[in-house]
């Protein structure tokens, strides 16, 4: 795998990154954003996702101390917390789209979907990153080819179509223009995001991250076709198995980005636990409080970027002062 990978590493890297950015909730999320809201605050909303991994990639080492801030003991509670978030997000958007299929209960749902989450996190347990990059590429690759699936289908089929408006209500445009903020925040308090950024450096791939913008601006133009269609029976199966490839290849990263958190062995734990829990934690509104969490996400972001800067210049001034005083006695 590892030579395999060095010879196609940047394309690797970027399919890696747009997928771990997609989320499993992302497709529907964005067909009823243009349905409900219109063209405008979608396309600010899809710009602003696309950019955000390549914006990420080009301040990440360029703003100093950054990656030590984010990487500080408090800061990492946080981006755990986000990322135990992540994973659950993902098992319910698999289980929700298992429930569609009419002879699946909503029993077996659950049990699938944890069983896929435990497998894939005891498979990541060795060479979780690369395996991790591994799994995404096929799984996007799939994606990609059932999303043309869908678009065909629905052409072919002569779907009924929705009548979408430029905008709704002005109201739309500033959602759209705050969820940028968290959009370009989500990178930088993620764990996942910053490993495989760590390994890009070393490697002198961080054009990686504008590719990946490409990739997954792509993406986010087949949710904006689609969501022209009123999908069908055969379009909503065809619809679980995009989720299902989505959830994964974001999952897999995420369980991947705890083992940066807190070590291997205690974030597969951490994993595991987290995953055990998602049946009981659904219930009590915990995607109610991820709400409220991916919303501050843009606060502790701008609050990293701006120690950071302090940290900075608080170390440049005393070195400018001592070469004056070295002159002074020279």
């Amino acid at each position: 795998m590892v030579k395999y990978l060095n010879k196609n590493s940047t394309f690797f890297y970027a399919m890696s990154l747009a997928a771990t950015w997609a989320w499993g909730t992302s497709l529907v999320v964005g067909m009823e954003t243009i349905q409900t809201k219109g063209i405008i605050p979608f396309l600010i909303w899809a710009i602003a996702n696309s950019l955000a991994i390549p914006l990420f990639g080009f301040i990440c080492y360029r703003i100093p101390n950054l990656d030590k801030v984010v990487n500080s003991k408090i800061v990492m509670i946080f981006t755990t917390i986000v990322t135990i978030f992540c994973i659950w997000i993902q098992l319910n958007a698999i289980y929700q789209y298992l429930c569609n299929l009419e002879f699946i209960t909503d029993f077996m749902a659950k049990i699938i979907s944890i069983a896929i989450m435990i497998f894939m996190t005891l498979a990541l347990y060795k060479n979780g990153l690369i395996k991790s990059i591994f799994l995404d590429n096929p799984l996007w690759s799939l994606c990609y080819i059932l999303l043309i699936v869908l678009l065909i289908y629905g052409i072919i089929a002569n779907v009924e179509t929705f009548n979408i408006v430029s905008c709704t209500n002005e109201s739309e445009i500033w959602w759209a223009i705050n969820s940028c903020f968290i959009l370009f925040s989500g990178p930088i308090m993620s764990l996942q995001n910053w490993q495989v950024a760590e390994k890009l450096k070393q490697e002198n791939k961080m054009k990686a991250h504008y590719l990946a913008g490409v990739l997954f601006a792509i993406y986010m133009a087949f949710v904006g076709i689609l969501a022209n269609f009123k999908f069908n029976g055969v379009m909503n199966i065809i619809l679980i198995f995009v989720v299902l490839t989505v959830a994964l290849s974001t999952a897999d990263s995420a369980i991947v980005g705890m083992q940066k958190s807190v070590g291997k062995k205690w974030g597969t734990v951490i994993s595991l636990i987290a995953i055990g829990c998602w049946n009981w934690v659904i219930p009590m509104g915990v995607m109610g409080l991820w709400t409220t969490m991916g919303d501050m996400r843009k606060y502790v972001a701008l609050i990293c970027i701006i120690v950071s800067i302090g940290l900075y210049v608080a170390q440049k001034k005393p070195l400018k002062f001592l070469k004056k005083k070295e002159k002074g006695i020279v």
